[in-house]
């Protein structure tokens, strides 16, 4: 129940946390707020197929290990660590302001996507690990070993906006060090994809 707290916690502030960050993302916040849509869209479609045919636990790798991609690689971005590639910022016109200014608005929506698809994948994995694996939680014990993991999570969750409110890139380290803990802790659940019996929900 522990293993599954965390990935519960992980998953719902992390996928709160990028919602509310729509509005500070680089890019328009229509943009930003069709992208979330589109990943939501793409993830639903991916994460039956994938939990399946791979298993609860390079389900979570994968999904975790996404969404940590897209968060770190903005991270870099917004904290200037590492400089935007000079072949796209020579793409845009204008003086090197404009150009940095418009590469970002280019690039951040489409790593935020890739976050945003990689935890999407992920709660959806951890609503069909907790409901249709008898492994994670007996049926006699599971909606309340569910409740308990769920009110722990959304308990953490309530502090996602005040996360989203800190100075970058404050926020987007937050989602990478959540994403981060859930991915090692992914690497403790049992491997064997074919010996996890799931049912549909």
């Amino acid at each position: 129940m522990l293993k599954m707290t965390v990935m519960w916690s992980c998953s719902s502030f992390v996928s709160y946390l990028l919602v509310f960050m729509n509005k500070y993302f680089e890019g328009s916040i229509f943009t930003n707020n069709y992208i979330e849509g589109a990943a939501g869209i793409l993830a639903s479609q991916m994460g039956g197929t994938l939990y399946a045919r791979y298993g609860m636990k390079r389900s979570f790798i994968f999904s975790f290990g996404l969404s940590l991609l897209g968060g770190v690689l903005i991270f870099l971005l917004e904290s200037h660590l590492v400089p935007v590639p000079a072949s796209i910022l020579l793409s845009f016109p204008g003086p090197i302001k404009n150009q940095k200014e418009m590469s970002l608005n280019y690039l951040v929506p489409k790593l935020a996507f890739i976050a945003k698809l990689g935890i999407h994948i992920a709660f959806l994995c951890t609503y069909q690990a907790s409901f249709s694996d008898d492994t994670i939680f007996p049926a006699a014990k599971r909606a309340t070993s569910i409740g308990y993991c769920q009110l722990i999570a959304r308990s953490l969750t309530i502090l996602a906006p005040e996360v989203t409110e800190l100075k970058k890139p404050l926020p987007i380290m937050f989602q990478s060090g959540m994403v981060l803990l859930a991915l090692m802790v992914s690497l403790t659940f049992n491997g064997s994809a074919s010996s996890v019996k799931t049912k549909k929900v």
